[in-house]
C-alpha cells in the first residue's frame, strides 16, 4: 500500500486550523513556503508551494537573504521525507 504524503500534508494543514505555511524536507534540501491547496493549480503527485525559500537541510536554520526564493516551487511527492505545518515561522541568521 502506497503512502500518500500529499493527503497527509493537506490533512495536517486542516487539523492545524487551515495553516498553509510549511517546511518540507527532501534528501537534498529543505524549503519553506505556502501550500497551494487549490486542486486546479496542483499537478498529480506534486506538492506546490508559493513564495518558497530553499535552505540547507537538517542543520540549524540556514535561511538568509541570499537563499534562493521561488514564486512557485513544485516538489515530487516521492522526494518528500518529512514536513511540518508552521503556525509562525521565523528564521534568523
Amino acid at each position: 500500500m502506497s503512502i500518500n504524503i500529499l493527503e497527509r500534508i493537506y490533512k495536517a494543514s486542516e487539523m492545524a486550523g487551515g495553516v498553509k505555511d510549511i517546511v518540507v524536507f527532501t534528501q537534498s534540501f529543505k524549503c519553506y513556503g505556502t501550500l497551494v491547496k487549490d486542486h486546479k493549480d496542483n499537478l498529480k503527485d506534486i506538492l506546490t508551494l508559493k513564495d518558497a525559500t530553499i535552505c540547507h537541510h537538517f542543520d540549524e536554520c540556514s535561511c538568509n537573504i541570499e537563499s534562493p526564493k521561488y514564486e512557485w516551487l513544485n516538489i515530487n511527492e516521492d522526494k518528500i521525507i518529512a514536513f511540518s505545518i508552521l503556525g509562525y515561522m521565523t528564521c534568523e541568521n
